[in-house]
């Protein structure tokens, strides 16, 4: 694990491209509150599902349908979703991406667009204190040589300018 210290001087720069794995629709307030303060862009993917669901598209509507019905959307509606939001937001700008990739394919297909645009992840925080990341998703970015895993309450003692 990385001192919160130590995640300023890995990550501080207004353009970091970062991801926040967590299993919930809200990312942890403490990882939040850190994130926020080093980026430009913060990013829940529930919310731009949210906005899409309200939309008269088929993608609105299978989204629709899928929590009528109880159930996760697809993955399809999902990378629809993340996919016009990545590729709409301009290339130089940082972010920071909470809820997104839940799984293996949806990491996968990130890792594709990063590649396609000449971008790269600068790191991938995994709050130690939010469990349910999907474990695939965080062996392939251990694997990446990406995470960074946050301890539990760190952030929300840092004090920020």
């Amino acid at each position: 694990m990385v001192a919160i210290s130590e995640l300023f001087s890995l990550l501080g720069s207004p353009k970091s491209k970062l991801l926040i794995l967590h299993a919930g629709s809200e990312c942890s307030g403490s990882v939040s509150s850190v994130s926020r303060s080093l980026i430009s862009e913060h990013v829940y993917s529930e919310a731009l599902l949210r906005a899409e669901r309200g939309r008269q598209t088929p993608v609105g509507a299978a989204l629709r349908r899928a929590e009528q019905a109880g159930r996760a959307p697809a993955d399809e509606a999902v990378l629809a979703v993340m996919r016009r939001w990545f590729f709409g937001r301009a290339a130089d700008r940082g972010f920071t991406l909470a809820g997104f990739p839940l799984n293996l394919r949806q990491a996968l297909a990130l890792d594709e667009w990063l590649e396609a645009r000449g971008e790269a992840l600068d790191g991938c925080l995994q709050p130690v204190d939010a469990p349910g990341a999907d474990r695939e998703v965080v062996a392939h970015y251990r694997d990446l040589g990406l995470l960074i895993q946050v301890p539990a309450g760190a952030a929300a003692s840092a004090r920020f300018p």
